[in-house]
């Protein structure tokens, strides 16, 4: 169909111009109007035409309230003991921070996205810098960072440095595999441990799904980080950890250090972590499991494997561990905890770990030392902070991908 375009004559033009002028100026109060109850806003001011006796005459006007634009408020309350733990962090966080910077190589598949490179490089750097009294910053570090669909690069360079004992169960073919079954939403990192030449390493995947608004892209910097200090600290062997204390306190680090320059945002990560328990192949009716279940889940862990440590409820709940610990006994008793595993075996095994791959019983006593209690006079009250925690979680209101952004910045420093 032909469009036509109609042409207004020029005087009823200027007409129209003039009438839409008129419209945006105000009248005058006490001025003649026509019609009673004709009204004009006018810079947020309602005039009315009212009868004055036998006239028509526009009133003086009435202010009219400006529409007020409501801002999202988002809530930072936290359980009391995980506040004590997160007031400890930042405590510890502030009065470790340095201007020298660390020995970190970091080497970049061309086609990496350049914001998840800063969001990697930001927070690896700051993560050096808070663990340095635990692994000096003048120690090198070796790390390779790609896009998930360039794994392969990853998986090439890997193979060319490290060791071959350091490959052992095939778990870097495992990971390429998932990159091809998955390219766009596979996301992660690895610790790889130390090259041929005995320079720590780690590696990093992006992912077109991730973002800083999900925790669990958002900690993976930290989380990778704390163990290559872990390995740092028990001399390049994760052998004298159970699967709790390795990766929960990898995790409880990870949401730390992710979430540093606000509350509300490690609130909402933690929470986050806690809705996607029963998607991560944990305990599905988690919610309902009372603190004696969880109390023997440590009881239970004591005896599992290195390889075992997944599925990811034993990350969650070893984080759950690290937030009683550190809101308890703080950050100093923590890390007093892992410098004494190094060498706590001795005299005790006659290697830090078991022929059928379980840590040395020494950890217990370290553990006593470090707490001044056993672990299993604190398992009790594990379990019980951990079911507060889930019955504290449930309900509660969780932000994800762009909203969660609106949170809080992210962290740059």
């Amino acid at each position: 169909m032909r469009k036509v375009v109609r042409i207004l004559p020029p005087v009823l033009a200027l007409l129209l111009v003039a009438t839409m002028a008129q419209a945006a100026t105000a009248p005058k109060p006490g001025a003649v109007c026509t019609k009673a109850g004709q009204s004009i806003t006018v810079s947020n001011k309602k005039y009315t035409c009212l009868k004055s006796g036998k006239k028509l005459l526009w009133n003086k006007g009435v202010v009219i309230p400006s529409p007020t634009v409501r801002e999202l408020t988002y809530e930072t309350e936290l359980s009391p003991i995980n506040l004590a733990a997160y007031k400890e962090f930042i405590k510890s966080y502030k009065s470790r921070m340095t201007s020298e910077v660390p020995n970190i190589e970091f080497i970049v598949e061309p086609n990496m996205d350049k914001v998840l490179l800063k969001q990697i490089v930001d927070n690896i750097n700051v993560s050096a810098k808070f663990f340095a009294k635990e692994r000096p910053l003048n120690v090198p570090l070796k790390i390779w960072i790609a896009m998930s669909s360039q794994f392969q690069w990853i998986y090439d360079n890997m193979k060319e440095v490290l060791p071959a004992q350091q490959l052992d169960g095939g778990w870097l073919d495992m990971k390429l595999a998932r990159s091809k079954a998955e390219p766009s939403g596979f996301m992660g990192g690895g610790a790889a441990g130390d090259t041929k030449g005995g320079i720590a390493t780690l590696f990093f995947n992006g992912s077109t799904r991730a973002n800083w608004g999900d925790a669990f892209w958002a900690q993976v910097p930290a989380h990778e980080f704390t163990h290559v200090v872990q390995r740092y600290e028990l001399g390049n062997t994760m052998g004298p950890m159970l699967c709790w204390v390795r990766e929960g306190n990898a995790n409880y680090y990870g949401w730390l250090i992710a979430g540093r320059n606000s509350q509300a945002a490690y609130r909402n990560y933690w929470l986050q972590a806690l809705s996607r328990v029963p998607t991560m192949g944990g305990v599905t009716d988690y919610q309902s499991k009372s603190a004696a279940y969880w109390s023997d889940f440590f009881v239970q862990n004591e005896m599992k494997k290195p390889n075992e440590c997944d599925p990811w409820i034993n990350y969650i709940v070893g984080a759950m561990a690290f937030q009683y610990l550190g809101g308890t006994y703080g950050n100093d008793a923590i890390q007093s905890f892992y410098l004494g595993l190094r060498d706590g075996w001795k005299g005790v095994c006659q290697y830090p770990i078991s022929s059928e791959g379980i840590p040395c019983s020494s950890w217990k006593a370290v553990f006593k030392k470090s707490f001044g209690a056993t672990p299993d006079e604190l398992y009790p009250k594990f379990g019980q902070y951990i079911a507060d925690e889930i019955k504290w979680a449930k309900g509660k209101q969780v932000y994800w991908d762009q909203e969660a952004l609106k949170i809080a910045p992210i962290p740059n420093d």
